[in-house]
């Protein structure tokens, strides 16, 4: 009940036709199970007329109430069918929307927490077991455990004797299949959570597969692959094994329920002028008839609990990623006019909570000047720029603008100003025109045109088939300096106040960085700019050279100042041009 519970608010805007569902599913198994029991009131008329030797009956009436039944049985019957797979496409469909905007609304660290391929698979294969369990699997549920109901009402018409046996007998096949279920549900739940470890797996490695084979690692990656692949299969194996026992165990205990009515519907044919109840071989059919009815949603829910375990244990991951944390406090504050001014006050931030990457670092960023940050791998530059962007938030101090904190601005807003370049490229599936203007999808061809020119990739795209119209795709055989370059391009179109650019050179060759040096001085000349760059040749020009070690400043000043000092820098310097 709990799980149903928290499925509900999937149905919004599909309530209305839920209902009608229920309602079409109610009336046909109505209209099919009233069948028998006409049938049955037409064998008494017959054997009645023959045991008084009347040889010409007419039962035709009986005859066009059960062709009666047919029709709107077989019309509401379709009803049903159509609206329940309506209702389950809007259902997947509310679902993939949900699952979609938590990720995007969700903090950059949930993503980085979770494989790909675990994210992916929630989004499509989970979704689509909870189609497949729960939307058709409850729809087949509902509809047996009507027809139940209504079988029952015309089992104690024909006979309450029989119908208490039958009643009596119901939560032996109950109890079997529940729990044989119950069973059933952890190891399904393991199976999907092992299917999303084995898919994220794959994935990881399809995705670095140049470096697996550089590395000549590919026997390891297979052999850690099989671990999960057999983890996977064990889990559905016992899953299936314990699922494939819940049919023969209620159909062995249905015989026996039917055996036992077989045996006392006849004694009471024989006997029913002696124990005066009446009872005839139009009744017994019926009820026989309705015995296997009533069997029958029993062996039908029985084969679906297994797919809505199963999908619950879907459900639960598509819940829990719909319901995970949400991005950062967006703040109330909107900064309107340009930002003047930019700084960094009494930093602290640790990704874990043990290790202080980023520790008590301050800085005035003035409007206009451009500020490189360098130092070693892992000295806190990226994360600096990661905490200024907001996609995580300080344990201690905090970015200000115009003497705001940044926690205090909607966070959309404040992200408005910036433009960044990074080092991984994101080129999607689309014409060059539409990858240049993704942020601002009313720009004109001129003035995409001009961007492009201003990023140097101009001349590459002239010589493309069609030009701005050519399609491309981070897989379509650009270059990964040409791909840079609409990057930069996409940047230079929205012309921010504050430009980052975040080891934004480091994939184009020294002849590209050359003609980008010209573009980014003039995308930069006005403006605030954040240069994180581990190629010294990039940033000699800064107005400021800020030093990280160990996520502190240890040296600060322009190229000249620094070279002078003959410290960290000097010697960043002398390790790449000697």
């Amino acid at each position: 009940m709990k799980n149903i519970k928290k499925f509900w608010p999937y149905l919004k805007g599909s309530k209305g036709l839920a209902l009608i569902s229920l309602i079409c599913a109610s009336i046909s198994t109505l209209a099919k199970l009233a069948i028998p029991y006409v049938a049955g009131l037409a064998i008494n008329v017959l054997t009645e007329a023959l045991a008084k030797g009347v040889t010409s009956v007419d039962i035709s009436a009986y005859l066009i109430i059960i062709a009666c039944c047919c029709v709107v049985g077989a019309l509401f019957r379709y009803l049903f069918d159509f609206s329940t797979a309506v209702l389950g496409q809007r259902v997947i469909k509310n679902m993939r929307k949900m699952v979609f905007a938590s990720y995007n609304d969700a903090p950059i660290s949930y993503i980085d927490k979770n494989q790909q391929g675990n994210l992916v698979l929630r989004l499509v294969n989970d979704v689509e077991n909870v189609q497949n369990g729960l939307v058709s699997g409850f729809a087949a549920f509902y509809d047996g455990a009507i027809a139940i109901v209504i079988t029952i009402i015309f089992m104690f018409m024909i006979n309450w004797v029989l119908g208490l046996i039958v009643i009596g007998l119901t939560p032996v096949s109950i109890f079997t299949s529940r729990a044989i279920s119950k069973f059933n549900a952890k190891h399904f739940k393991s199976q999907a959570k092992a299917a999303g470890e084995m898919t994220g797996f794959a994935l990881e490695s399809l995705n670095n597969s140049e470096t697996v084979q550089t590395l000549g690692i590919k026997e390891g990656r297979e052999k850690e692959f099989d671990e999960f692949n057999k983890r996977y299969r064990d889990n559905i194996f016992k899953a299936n094994m314990g699922a494939s026992t819940i049919n023969p165990s209620t159909r062995l205990v249905n015989a026996i329920i039917n055996a036992c009515l077989v045996t006392v519907g006849s004694i009471l044919i024989i006997k029913h002028a002696n124990i005066g109840i009446y009872f005839a071989v139009g009744n017994l059919s019926a009820f026989l008839t309705y015995a296997a009815n009533y069997m029958q949603p029993f062996n039908e829910i029985s084969d679906v609990i297994a797919e809505i375990d199963y999908a619950f244990a879907s459900f639960h991951r598509i819940d829990e990623a719909i319901n995970a944390p949400k991005d950062i406090n967006e703040g109330e504050k909107i900064i309107c006019n340009e930002i003047d001014d930019l700084s960094a006050k009494n930093i602290t931030f640790s990704y874990d909570g043990k290790r202080d990457i980023i520790k008590d670092f301050s800085l005035d960023i003035y409007k206009g000047h451009r500020i490189a940050l360098v130092g070693p791998t892992g000295c806190g530059k990226t994360t600096l720029i990661n905490l200024l962007l907001r996609f995580y938030d300080p344990q201690k101090g905090a970015f200000y603008a115009n003497q705001v904190s940044t926690q205090d601005l909607e966070k959309i807003a404040f992200r408005s100003h910036i433009g960044m370049v990074l080092q991984e490229t994101w080129i999607f599936d689309g014409t060059i025109y539409e990858n240049i203007a993704y942020a601002k999808p009313d720009a004109t061809l001129e003035e995409v045109r001009k961007a492009a020119e201003k990023a140097q990739a101009l001349g590459f795209i002239e010589r493309l088939p069609d030009g701005f119209e050519t399609r491309v795709s981070d897989s379509s055989g650009l270059s990964i300096g040409e791909k840079q370059l609409l990057c930069v391009a996409r940047v230079m179109l929205l012309e921010p106040e504050i430009v980052i650019l975040d080891e934004a050179t480091s994939n184009i060759d020294i002849r590209t960085e050359a003609l980008l040096s010209k573009s980014f001085a003039a995308l930069m000349e006005g403006k605030t700019s954040l240069v994180v760059a581990h190629r010294i040749s990039t940033i000699v020009n800064s107005d400021l050279i800020v030093v990280l070690k160990d996520g502190e400043i240890i040296e600060q000043g322009n190229h000249q100042e620094l070279m002078e000092k003959k410290g960290f820098y000097y010697s960043l310097f002398n390790a790449q041009f000697n």
